[in-house]
């Protein structure tokens, strides 16, 4: 597959041919819709001093993501092949006291889709099916990627 890949340590990006990424027990892979263009994706093109304290090359940037469910491990229960859907880009752990307490926008152990893992700026991205929200068909894809960040800016806005 194409993907877009922080290659080494230095500015920009490279388009190049990756591997396909294959489901784990409980990941699903989906052939992407539309993903969009998020400041951190901006950080690590720079290269700036975030991206160099944070990023370990390779790694296939990007993380609002939308698309199609094309395979799934053998795991998965809640969503089947064909569904559109939507990721939320962090990746929690699910076990320790804040995933099991209702807190785990501040798991320890969280990862973040294009930082810590491969991400989405590819064909495919194998994703655990934990983070995957299903998706009304009408969504036009470009509106469907942003659901994650979107609700992050709702959620900030209602705390205050």
């Amino acid at each position: 597959m194409l993907a877009l890949v922080k290659t080494d340590p230095a500015p920009g990006l490279t388009l190049t041919d990756w591997p396909d990424p294959t489901p784990g027990p409980h990941e699903v892979i989906v052939k992407v819709a539309a993903t969009s263009l998020c400041g951190t994706d901006a950080h690590i093109y720079r290269w700036d001093e975030w991206a160099q304290g944070r990023v370990q090359p390779p790694r296939i940037i990007g993380h609002e993501v939308c698309g199609h469910v094309m395979d799934v491990g053998r795991e998965v229960s809640l969503v089947t092949v064909g569904d559109y859907v939507a990721a939320e880009s962090h990746i929690t752990c699910g076990v320790c006291f804040q995933c099991r307490t209702g807190q785990a926008h501040v798991c320890r152990q969280y990862k973040i889709l294009g930082i810590d893992r491969d991400g989405s700026y590819a064909e495919y991205v194998a994703l655990p099916e934990s983070v995957l929200w299903k998706t009304a068909p009408e969504i036009p894809p470009e509106f469907a990627c942003v659901q994650e960040p979107l609700g992050n800016a709702v959620d900030a806005a209602l705390a205050e």
